[in-house]
């Protein structure tokens, strides 16, 4: 009795293992030299020496060979560890470790803690990529060089889902290995993103409009309009955006900007290719060097035309025109203080009205207005197709019903595949058809437009000039001043204003 007193005292942490084996020292044979399975059963004689982090988060566990130590298996040495307050985390893999590789003299990592994981902070999904910032030369598939390339923009759609905000999460918690509960910190909420352009439906973020889309760090933006801040040069690259777009400096020579929109220069524009779906705004001019060109759906305005070429749908408003071709289904209107038409052609179907034309030099300047023969051709031959599809249209719609009843009375295959094969020329033929009335009807008005179509100058005209209205012509060999020339009775004619 007394020594298990004095070996309690000395080994207080081990007390109850000793006294379960001092009690049965005569029940147990001590196993030294170890073989075959045994040797992954139990330990050599030995003293365990336990080691408990400040922390409570690692427990190390060293085996002291002792020759009239106690030997022990795993579930003595969970015990063990049980008796210093290890109650979570234990490796029993490193205890098998330690005793099937006879680690003794070392400590060994046997229980672990786990840390707590901070929560995930919120972030931001997206649903769409910004446009690339790419410039420079580029190498095509086929080798060559595109030294000036296409600029490409985000498009979206109204509607169109561009966002979604996912919530921080409250993290996973930890223990110590006394099974003590670690709490985690909380992952960071964001901020919600500014918009234009974009609507916020709880965590999700929509397209307000159809147009350019792009976010930054701090939001998130939805514009129709296309800006340019500066020249589009070929560091902007060449421009094709679905909507408007808005120029602050000049478009130097060899860019080409498109839009299905309005576009809106506020510089020059030099021998540049510019297409619009709707209205060409220049607020200066435009020096085309003979090949550049602007083509609008709708409306050109420009202060000036210097070796250019111009087309529109709607008007053109001009200062001054220098040996320039303008043509437009609308009028042309040259205005402005010292305005002057110099050289070159213009075609308006509905008119044109001017200040100056030509000057003493007698340098032709050719002046077309009305309808001209070739739009009256072309109308007569919309008519003939517009007969000739409507016929092709009908005869595959009657050859359909037939088919149709042969097809009720379970005939062939081959019949029903030739009836679907007549469904779809007939689709063919009807959207082509459609797309002739479209034209015939937009042809009709266009000459409807140009028969009362008038020249008017409003100061001087010059000898060498040409006037020309619903395909007559008058080559002027004298000056005429302040005149309204018209078509009356098969011929132009001068009528002072």
């Amino acid at each position: 009795m007394l020594a298990i007193v004095k070996l309690r005292w000395i080994f207080k942490p081990i007390y109850s293992i000793i006294v379960i084996y001092v009690q049965n020292l005569g029940q147990f044979t001590p196993l030294y030299g170890r073989k075959d399975d045994c040797m992954s059963e139990r330990t050599k004689p030995c003293i365990p020496e336990v080691s408990v982090s400040q922390d409570m988060m690692t427990v190390k566990l060293r085996l002291n060979l002792k020759n009239d130590g106690p030997q022990f298996d795993l579930a003595e040495l969970k015990e063990l560890l049980r008796s210093h307050d290890v109650k979570a985390g234990i490796m029993d893999e490193a205890i098998e470790e330690m005793i099937a590789h006879d680690i003794y003299g070392a400590f060994v990592d046997v229980a672990r803690g786990k840390q707590p994981e901070k929560g995930q902070d919120g972030s931001y999904v997206f649903h769409f990529e910004n446009a690339s910032d790419e410039t420079g030369p580029k190498e095509l598939e086929d080798g060559s060089v595109e030294y000036i390339h296409t600029k490409e923009y985000t498009i979206v759609e109204e509607g169109e889902l561009l966002a979604e905000y996912v919530p921080a999460t409250n993290g996973v918690y930890g223990y110590t290995v006394g099974n003590q509960m670690l709490s985690p910190l909380r992952g960071k909420e964001l901020p919600p993103l500014r918009c234009k352009g974009v609507r916020r439906e709880d965590n999700k973020y929509f397209a307000l409009c159809h147009g350019k889309a792009e976010y930054t760090d701090s939001g998130i933006y939805v514009t129709n309009v296309l800006e340019i801040k500066g020249d589009a040069d070929i560091s902007v690259g060449h421009i094709n955006f679905d909507g408007d777009v808005l120029i602050t400096g000049d478009v130097k020579s060899g860019i080409t900007v498109k839009a299905t929109g309005n576009i809106e220069i506020r510089g020059h524009v030099g021998n540049s290719i510019v297409e619009a779906g709707k209205d060409i705004i220049i607020h200066n001019g435009m020096q085309g060097k003979f090949s550049g060109r602007l083509q609008a759906g709708g409306d050109i305005s420009c202060k000036f035309f210097e070796n250019a070429q111009a087309t529109a749908v709607g008007n053109i408003n001009v200062r001054t025109v220098m040996n320039s071709n303008l043509e437009t289904e609308g009028k042309v209107i040259v205005e402005g203080k010292e305005s002057v038409v110099l050289g070159g052609s213009i075609y308006a179907v509905q008119g044109i009205d001017a200040s100056e034309v030509g000057n003493e030099m007698e340098i032709e300047t050719i002046l077309v207005a009305g309808t001209l023969p070739k739009m009256l051709r072309r109308d007569m031959e919309l008519a003939q197709l517009i007969k000739k599809t409507e016929g092709e249209v009908d005869l595959l719609d009657r050859s359909a019903k037939i088919l149709n009843r042969m097809d009720q009375t379970k005939v062939a295959k081959e019949t029903s595949n030739r009836r679907l094969k007549i469904i779809q020329a007939k689709v063919i033929k009807t959207t082509e058809l459609k797309k002739y009335q479209e034209e015939k009807i937009r042809s009709e008005a266009l000459i409807d437009s140009g028969k009362h179509a008038e020249i008017v100058v409003r100061k001087v005209i010059y000898p060498g000039c040409v006037i020309e209205i619903a395909g007559n012509r008058l080559l002027l060999k004298d000056s005429l001043r302040r005149s309204k020339f018209v078509l009356r009775d098969g011929s132009v004619r001068a009528i002072l204003l």
